[in-house]
């Protein structure tokens, strides 16, 4: 065997052992790399098994929470269809009461779009017109000739402030 053989088997001794002790630093990093992910994990084991917990409590009340509005949703659209059904009877018996009180009346109401009537061309002294005043008798007024009202003044002098 010549000097060079000798070398290049050397040379080739150095290089493998060189690649051996690279690939034991690399597996050393590698298991270090896989420690410290297993002591992450298990610090984060514990939040993860309270968040899904939290998160299974949400959800049980997310349920509860759908199914109570469901409910309500259903009461509220039977309260809106009660409640227009008895506005719609409401109208017919107003209708039905003025026809039956003053027939000249009704047919002169009408409502508007703001549920407001309006009324046209009614005379004040039509029966029903305004069932909650008293009808005044002109005579009843006429009668007082008295010339000072309440207070004491002239009704029929301008002046009164210069009287006192």
């Amino acid at each position: 065997m010549n000097v060079f053989s000798w070398v290049r088997i050397a040379a080739s001794r150095e290089y493998s052992q060189r690649y051996r002790l690279k690939q034991l630093q690399y597996i050393a990093q590698l298991e270090a790399g896989v420690k410290a992910l297993e002591e992450e994990l298990a610090n984060a084991f514990p939040k993860i098994r309270y968040v899904d917990a939290q998160n299974t409590l949400l959800r049980a009340e997310n349920g509860s929470m759908k199914e109570k509005l469901s409910t309500l949703s259903g009461e509220l659209m039977l309260k809106e269809a009660e409640y227009h059904e008895l506005k719609n009877e409401k109208e017919v018996l107003k209708q039905m009461s003025l026809m039956y009180r003053a027939p000249a009346f009704a047919e002169s109401y009408q409502t508007n779009h703001y549920g407001y009537q309006h009324v046209n061309n009614i005379a004040m002294d039509q029966p029903g017109f305004n069932q909650f005043v008293e009808p005044t008798a002109p005579q009843a007024m006429m009668q007082n000739q008295n010339p000072e009202n309440q207070f004491g003044f002239d009704v029929n002098i301008r002046d009164n402030h210069n009287l006192m």
